[in-house]
């Protein structure tokens, strides 16, 4: 594939559609699952197995066990007692758990490629539900907004990540990130608003929020003071009688 031209934006967006089409005919036979990292990471991981050796300084650790003692940890912290439950919401949350999140949908898999480190390369997963597979692939059993609209299932690999042999990497160029964002907005409602619809999401982009209302704010009280400008300036009936 050649070069992304900045100034040629149909250019850009041809590329945009290879990149979908190439996804769909990786994927073309069906039984997919995908997941969206916006780096290319050493391994597809869970993030507990990602923190473990840098506490026990050992790559050389079981990371089932060590969930099963958090488990143990979290249940003075919840009145929920389904283990798995609690590892989804602890998921939820942004907990280290040995749950990967993947996506049914891999136009949602595009956004979290896109979404962040927009100066890198991004990449997709495409995981085929094998018959090895399928016994580590959870779905969630009540799920809340964001796991509705994220279209999500989870993997829970015994290991804590997957084999190099059992996925699929499609590259996503760091320069196709922000045309990709906007095709995904523009022709399939997908944005940060629609990917992160509830209380946490809100407050994961509050910034952008508070820059909004704040702006809002600024027009509405200069608006009063031109009215009160206005009104100020024009001779009273008083006076025109």
């Amino acid at each position: 594939m050649n070069k992304l031209n900045d100034s040629d934006p149909q250019d850009n967006l041809n590329r945009v559609f290879e990149k979908v089409q190439e996804i769909a005919a990786k994927s073309k036979d069906g039984g997919f699952i995908y997941r969206g990292e916006p780096q290319h990471y050493e391994k597809v991981s869970s993030s507990l197995w990602r923190e473990c050796p840098e506490e026990l300084k050992s790559e050389d650790f079981y990371v089932e066990n060590i969930q099963k003692k958090m488990l143990e940890v979290s249940q003075d912290y919840t009145h929920e007692k389904d283990e798995f439950e609690i590892l989804t919401e602890l998921q939820h949350f942004g907990g280290y758990t040995n749950l990967i999140d993947f996506t049914t949908d891999s136009h949602i898999a595009l956004f979290f490629a896109c979404e962040s480190s927009r100066n890198k390369p991004g990449r997709i997963i495409l995981l085929e539900k094998t018959e090895k597979i399928k016994d580590y692939i959870k779905p969630p059993r009540n799920p809340q907004n964001r796991i509705i609209a994220q279209k999500s299932i989870f993997v829970r690999p015994p290991n804590g990540f997957l084999e190099r042999k059992q996925y699929i990497i499609i590259d996503i160029p760091g320069l196709l990130k922000e045309p990709m964002l906007d095709h995904l907005q523009k022709h399939h409602g997908i944005s940060t608003q629609t990917v992160y619809n509830d209380l946490h999401g809100f407050i994961r982009n509050q910034d952008t929020h508070l820059k909004e209302c704040v702006e809002v704010y600024e027009g509405e009280t200069q608006q009063r003071k031109d009215d009160l400008q206005l009104e100020s300036s024009q001779p009273s009936k008083e006076k025109e009688t």
